[in-house]
């Protein structure tokens, strides 16, 4: 039978792509590993499965509350003895029309080559910068709610919402590589009375009384704030840096990758890519520390597993791959892996460009054809540069190893954003952070380089500030709150900050047994 319901809360609006986003489906293309979502008319969508977990997710910290909202099941010895209900808070599908989807590459990097790992390569389709995706939530009034139940629901909702428009929740797949982060724009709520024969026309007409965010609720919910700490990188290239495409041209070999912000294009550097050079930076130093050696299994599968397994912080900072591993009590297998509390944001340069001005680029069969594109598309700045592999006998140049490379030069870029969620991470909070500050002062000294071509001249990057603001670190580590460190400069942290953080790194490495500092 139906559910008794006295009113309901029809909230809408659209979810902008603050970064390019990923939800993982069945998609049409076979050559593509991971695809998107499509719904039954082809569209690209984001299911309400996704939606609801991602807002549930949020809202998990009173699990009673969230269960009697979002509904429930439980069996205790059979189906006869299960218990439960179905939820109250109904999430629509929400389709995306008259975007192009963009094919992101992927691979692992072998710790002991310095080369792409063997096996390890994937190709992503996402969402490019800039889509909207509608957000259609109904939020239903039960009977059995009283009137402190329902009031509690919308100050929920209150604190859901204000959290969607400040970009504190993230969406899809990859949160931590560049991906998923999203803000609530364009906001409607309507509360539909069904209480009487005029609220259900109205309703039935899709009518009802409009009310504001600040006044859904009388009591407002405390937020769940979770101890952040958000990091600008302030930075400009040395020379050429650039992410290399997979495609090629026709006039030049290596392109550099581009993407999608609100139909026009950029060149852009990935969060996997930045998180991949800050990681390797952060195993070097433990694997320093620890005196470790890298993987070297004939396996080539196993070798890069083993080789980015086992780092001390290092995972609890980057993340770990889920995997099973065998339990030795029993035949089930424990679910390991783990999300790194490092989250980094695909980093644009402050160039643009159509995308026929792009597809002219990469169509050009000439020298001359490729500068007068270039030039049509602002890009002067961008050079053919040509290499050549030299013969080890002659010493001349080697037959058939002639490769051109158009190298993005003198463009602006972005500032890198950094996010550190501290909560979760128990003990090793602290020696975390500490790892994650090393790494910014051997970045901050120009000891990182970024992208393609890092051994051969490429990459280089200099970094003229570094900002923090904190928000519910305690009162020590709070102190590095709206602090700026300067180009080369490392010793203006707040004195406290550092104290603290000091000693728990000199803890952590005895408790180690790694017996020095660093």
């Amino acid at each position: 039978m139906a559910r008794r319901i006295s009113s309901r809360l029809r909230i809408s609006g659209i979810l902008l792509a603050i970064t390019p986003l990923h939800i993982g489906g069945n998609g049409g293309d076979p050559l593509v590993d991971l695809c998107l979502a499509e719904n039954g008319a082809g569209h690209y969508y984001v299911p309400g499965t996704s939606l609801a977990g991602a807002l549930r997710a949020w809202m998990s910290a009173d699990l009673d509350f969230v269960n009697h909202l979002w509904g429930f099941q439980e069996q205790n010895g059979g189906a006869e003895s299960s218990r439960g209900h179905a939820s109250y808070v109904l999430v629509e599908d929400a389709p995306i029309k008259e975007t192009v989807a963009e094919i992101r590459d992927g691979v692992g990097i072998d710790r002991l080559t310095g080369t792409a790992a063997e096996r390890v390569k994937f190709d992503r389709a996402i969402l490019p910068k800039g889509t909207r995706i509608p957000l259609q939530i109904t939020v239903e009034q039960a009977k059995r709610f009283n009137a402190a139940d329902w009031e509690e629901c919308k100050a929920e909702f209150v604190a859901l919402l204000q959290a969607l428009q400040e970009q504190e929740i993230r969406l899809g797949a990859a949160k931590t590589r560049g991906l998923g982060r999203i803000q609530l724009t364009e906001l409607s709520i309507k509360d539909q009375d069904l209480a009487n024969p005029e609220g259900m026309i109205a309703t039935l007409r899709g009518e009802g009384k409009g009310i504001s965010l600040n006044a859904l609720s009388s009591t407002p919910t405390p937020r769940n704030r979770t101890p952040k700490l958000f990091i600008d990188i302030h930075w400009q290239p040395v020379g050429p840096v650039m992410v290399k495409t997979e495609a090629d041209g026709i006039a030049v070999d290596s392109l550099p990758l581009v993407s999608a912000i609100n139909g026009q294009l950029s060149f852009v550097l990935p969060g996997s890519s930045i998180k991949g050079s800050l990681r390797t930076q952060a195993e070097r130093i433990i694997r320093t520390l620890l005196n470790s050696r890298i993987s070297n299994n004939s396996d080539p599968n196993q070798r890069f597993i083993e080789q980015v397994q086992n780092v001390p912080l290092v995972q609890s900072l980057f993340g770990s791959a889920a995997r099973l591993e065998n339990n030795e009590n029993n035949s089930a297998k424990t679910q390991l892996g783990r999300m790194g509390a490092l989250a980094i944001d695909d980093c644009y340069a402050q160039v643009n460009m159509t995308a026929q001005q792009w597809n002219n680029i990469e169509a050009a069969e000439t020298e001359t054809s490729l500068r007068g594109a270039l030039q049509e598309a602002n890009l002067q700045g961008t050079q053919q540069a040509f290499h050549v592999a030299i013969d080890r006998w002659t010493g001349g140049a080697a037959e058939g190893f002639l490769y051109s490379t158009l190298e993005p030069m003198g463009f602006k870029w972005n500032p890198i954003r950094l996010m550190l969620d501290l909560s979760g991470l128990g003990t090793e909070a602290n020696p975390t952070l500490a790892l994650l500050l090393l790494v910014l002062r051997d970045l901050l000294a120009g000891r990182i380089p970024l992208g393609y071509g890092t051994n051969r001249g490429m990459g280089a990057i200099s970094v003229s500030k570094i900002q923090f603001q904190a928000r519910g670190l305690d009162s020590s580590l709070g102190a590095i709150h709206n602090v700026t460190l300067s180009m080369g400069d490392f010793t203006g942290l707040p004195g406290e900050f550092l104290s603290t953080l000091t000693m728990s790194w000199q803890q952590w490495l005895q408790e180690a047994n790694i017996g020095g500092q660093a």
